[in-house]
């Protein structure tokens, strides 16, 4: 008998671990909600949307400064051309040498108008609350892109409209003839007592002013 107590009494032994375990579960339990309610991740990588931005940038500003000095240049041959013999051929020939520059400039701003484009849209991708898995992929199907800021909502549109829907469930309209009657005569005896109000103190204007005029009078009449 001894023996048998004995063995029955040892899994009180567990009883901490166990608790321990269920405080570990109940741990799990809590933070699982958490963890779903985390943001998703980008669809785009925001540093390499933010380094090629910076990318278009410099091409911009390559593309002024080549500009710029053309100019500038055709500025300085045209003057020199006129010490020469063939003053005429020596001016076409520096702007000739002008648009050969400006269409280097204009080649190197419109790479930086690609990567404009590609920057916004990524970045417009990063807004949307459902972004197609398909963008994922290292390599989209040509056009996912475009149909996805199309048809696609914003996480800030899907907010607006949650609430939208917030405000409408929360509205309580008169829904009964009665209802909408009673209301109406509310507002009626409401105006009524206003109305009754003002001319009453019209009337009491109106006698203190007669009053006063009759004393007036009164007092005039004296000999």
């Amino acid at each position: 008998m001894k023996r048998f107590f004995a063995t029955f009494t040892t899994p009180k032994m567990t009883h901490p671990a166990l608790r321990a375990v269920a405080l570990a579960c109940l741990g799990l339990t809590l933070v699982a909600p958490v963890a779903k309610a985390q943001p998703q991740a980008p669809v785009f990588d925001p540093a390499v949307l933010e380094a090629r931005d910076q990318e278009a940038k410099a091409l911009k500003e390559e593309g002024k400064a080549i500009r710029s000095e053309a100019d500038t240049q055709l500025e300085i041959d045209t003057w020199n051309c006129y010490s020469k013999v063939l003053v005429n051929w020596c001016i076409d020939r520096a702007k000739e040498r002008r648009y050969e520059q400006r269409e280097k400039a204009r080649d190197i701003e419109a790479r930086a108008a690609v990567i404009d484009r590609e920057v916004r849209e990524r970045r417009l991708i990063n807004q949307l609350a459902n972004p197609p898995e398909e963008l994922r992929q290292p390599n989209p199907p040509d056009g996912a892109i475009k149909k996805a800021i199309d048809e696609g909502k914003t996480v800030k549109q899907v907010d607006q409209e949650r609430k939208v829907r917030e405000a409408e469930q929360s509205a309580t309209p008169l829904k009964t003839d009665a209802e909408i009657q009673a209301a109406s005569a509310e507002r009626d005896r409401k105006a009524a007592e206003k109305r009754a109000k003002r001319e009453a103190a019209e009337q009491q204007r109106a006698a203190e002013k007669a009053a006063y005029e009759a004393q007036q009078a009164a007092k005039n009449a004296k000999p």
